[in-house]
């Protein structure tokens, strides 16, 4: 796991656009992230269980803080040093290879 204080609590999500995978435990139930542009200011994030299971929420940036709301508030950090999202329920994840 990360070291919370190290990581970016601001950030530009053009930095952590594109698509992440978990760092840990068992793959399969961990769900895959994509996180896209829709508009000018305007930032998405996919989770996806499996192809029939996705959840599409829009990026919020509020107070410095980036999240998200999926049964709950789902915080975003961004290590830039290593290249690792941290979301705040599911743990590390690493982009993924294209």
């Amino acid at each position: 796991m990360s070291d919370p204080l190290k990581c970016q609590q601001y950030f530009l999500l053009e930095d952590i656009r594109g698509k992440w995978v978990s760092c840990g435990g068992d793959r399969s139930r961990m769900p895959e992230v994509h996180i896209y542009r829709t508009g000018v200011y305007h930032h998405r994030i996919k989770f996806s269980y499996d192809p029939n299971t996705v959840f599409n929420c829009p990026l919020w940036h509020r107070w410095g803080v980036t999240f998200f709301y999926l049964y709950g508030r789902i915080q975003l950090k961004y290590d830039a040093e290593r290249d690792v999202l941290i979301l705040s329920d599911y743990g590390d994840y690493y982009r993924a290879e294209d």
